[in-house]
């Protein structure tokens, strides 16, 4: 397959995977700065009950991470795209939104990578391990969200088609796409299955679900890190986490535990 994708087809193939599914409304653009902003502006003035947005670029000029990081878009070599869902989903707290976003990314990516050890890292980063001596972990997708003045916007990135010399110099050495991985898979296939995850995470899963699926596949139990949480940091070796309430570390002064949605890891 190649790197170069007809993009003119992806609106036919999004509608049909958004069809029973709490997304009712697809936009694809062939570049944009942001598709949270695009997704964002898209959700203004529509009714209080409106449902989800699904907004995919092809190329994506200014993309952000979490607490104000560059996101590194490669010009038809990623997958940016986001989200907006709508009032239905206002009950869930930050901690859930990104806990069932971020597993939607997992198991996207865990299907088309079916050969290689899929990890999440708290809050919600996919992390690959390839197993060599001194391999550490790579990310190859990350999740966002943010709250507009008339929606809830997921954003999720993915490294679809990069070799190392496509991504920005500096997470040459801490990133990864699913083509280095051997799934050299068109970006339209992976944008349909991500809709296909996202709903039965947000419109199926229960919460047992969600704090089960994360248990498997958590990335941080049993290795040493470092949280903030008031202000205060607090190293330690991580025994659990429920990514829906708190993360149990324990440090040299015993057993401690930090709410998720106050809690940041450094």
């Amino acid at each position: 397959m190649t790197k170069s994708e007809d993009i003119t087809t992806w609106p036919g193939r999004l509608e049909a995977a958004t069809k029973d599914t709490i997304f009712d409304r697809v936009i694809v653009l062939s570049e944009t700065a942001s598709t949270q902003d695009a997704a964002a502006r898209a959700c203004i003035g529509l009714p209080k009950d409106h449902h989800a947005t699904v907004v995919v670029a092809s190329n994506q000029t200014m993309g952000r991470g979490q607490r104000a990081n560059n996101w590194y878009d490669s010009s038809g070599l990623t997958l940016p795209c986001s989200f907006a869902i709508g009032p239905e989903f206002l009950s869930l707290n930050n901690p859930n939104l990104a806990a069932r976003a971020g597993l939607a990314a997992l198991d996207t990516i865990k299907h088309f990578a079916k050969d290689h050890p899929i990890k999440i890292k708290w809050p919600n980063d996919i992390m690959v391990t390839l197993g060599g001596v001194g391999d550490l972990p790579k990310k190859i997708a990350g999740v966002l969200i943010e709250h507009s003045r008339d929606s809830i916007v997921i954003g999720i990135g993915i490294n679809c088609l990069q070799t190392k010399a496509d991504f920005h110099p500096s997470i040459q050495d801490s990133a990864i796409s699913l083509a280095q991985l051997g799934s050299e898979t068109a970006r339209i296939d992976i944008a349909c299955k991500l809709i296909e995850s996202l709903n039965h995470w947000f419109s199926v899963a229960t919460e047992d679900q969600v704090h089960q699926h994360w248990k498997r596949h958590d990335a941080l139990v049993g290795h040493d890190k470092k949280f903030v949480y008031n202000n205060q940091p607090h190293t330690g070796t991580v025994l659990s986490i429920d990514p829906l309430n708190e993360i149990c570390v324990q440090t040299t002064n015993g057993e401690i535990k930090l709410p998720v949605e106050q809690t940041r890891l450094v």
